[in-house]
Parts: structure tokens; sequence; C-alpha cells
């Protein structure tokens, strides 16, 4: 999810308004500046991811503790809250560091000039970074009480499952930035480590769920037989 200094958006021509007077981004000052916007839209995308992925752990460790998974938890809530803060966080540094708040310097994210979308590996890092911001933000007005009781449970329980559509959009939009060509960087492990736990936490969920509705399944028809003889008799 972040972007390198060096990667030829926004670089070195780009120009900043000051007062009265434009100044380019390469003197002192704009390296600076440029300097912590690339660090804050590093650290807020990788916070954000880890936040994702914490969501999605939430269900595996009550399934893992034997308690009780609600249709809807606080704790999914307010990590997912969090989680969507830090994305536009994320976003809008991204937006500012490499397009400088200019509306056709943005859409040179995703088009060119003669309107065709663009597919190289940086615009599908910003396609599948914009798809995860319209999907989080989508989320984050579903998670109140208001929206569940209106919705009930089952149709916001499927609009919340988009989370994992999410997580997936989010993992190849890191992707397509060139994290994996960075592996000693911490951003890049932490991410890497928070995909690995998402998946190994969602198949373990994904066993312990089996488990538990088949000795469910097992207790109902035992139960059924136990009954059986009585009802013949009577």
């Amino acid at each position: 999810m972040d972007m390198d200094d060096d990667d030829g958006m926004g670089g070195g021509g780009q120009m900043e308004s000051s007062g009265d007077q434009t100044q380019p981004m390469n003197g002192s000052g704009g390296r600076q500046r440029r300097f912590f916007m690339s660090r804050v839209t590093t650290a807020t995308g990788y916070v954000a991811i880890g936040l994702l992925g914490l969501t999605l752990l939430i269900g595996p460790a009550n399934l893992l503790l034997r308690r009780r998974n609600p249709i809807s938890s606080y704790l999914t809530r307010d990590v997912g809250t969090w989680a969507a803060i830090f994305s536009v966080v994320h976003m809008i540094f991204g937006l500012q560091l490499h397009g400088g708040g200019q509306i056709s310097a943005m859409l040179n994210y995703f088009v060119s000039r003669d309107g065709m979308p663009l597919t190289n590996s940086f615009r599908l890092g910003n396609w599948t970074g914009l798809a995860a911001l319209v999907i989080v933000v989508m989320l984050l007005a579903l998670s109140n009480d208001a929206t569940l009781r209106e919705l009930k449970a089952r149709t916001w329980k499927d609009l919340q499952r988009l989370n994992y559509t999410l997580f997936a959009l989010v993992t190849l939009h890191v992707f397509f930035y060139g994290a994996l060509l960075r592996m000693t960087s911490p951003y890049t492990l932490l991410g890497v480590l928070t995909v690995i736990a998402v998946v190994v936490g969602q198949v373990v969920g994904v066993w312990l769920w089996r488990r538990r509705h088949a000795r469910t399944a097992a207790r109902q028809r035992e139960g059924q037989k136990t009954l059986g003889p009585s009802h013949r008799a009577l």
C-alpha cells in the first residue's frame, strides 16, 4: 500500500503552492514534506491492513476458545471502524503525495489522457485500492445497530461478509505495489504475517465450525433415535 519516493508519480517536477508562489517539491522543504507524507501513507496503510486482519481473526478466536460467535460484536465493529479510518487517511495522504490534491493528477492514477483505463502494475494497485476503499466505507456505514435492525440479521451478515473480498483486494493492492520486492521492510513483513495469520485463522475457523456443527447434528440424530421407540409405541 506504499509508494516509493522514486516511482515516477509526482516526482521532482511536481509543484507545490505556497502563498502566492509556486515552489517545486524537489527543494529541501519539499523533500522533507514528501518524506513525511510518504512515511504517513505507508504507516497508515499497513496499520489498516493489520486492523482489517484482526477483524477476520476474532471469529476463529471465539471458536477456538469455545465462545459464542454473535451476528455482530462491538469489538469487531470498533476494530473495523479504526481500520476504515486508517484506510481513508492512507488514501488522503497518498493522493496528496502523488497528486498534489489536483483532480487531473488524481485521474492519472486510473486513466490515460484519452480516457482508457490504465492496467500496468502501479495502476492495478490503484484500482484495487479504490475498490477496497469503496467497500470499507460501505461496511463502515453499515456497522451500526440501526442498519442491523433495518436490514435484519441475515441480509446484514451477508453484506458484512464483503470483508473477505475487502481483504483480498487489499492483499492485491499491496502485491501490485511491489511489496514483495522489499521483503526486508518491517511494513512488508507485517503485511505478509497478517495475510498468513488470516489464511491460517480462517482455515482453522472453518474446521472448528464444521466440527461443532457435525457434533450438534450427531446429538440431534442420537436424540431422535432415543425418542423413536417411544413415538412408535404411542
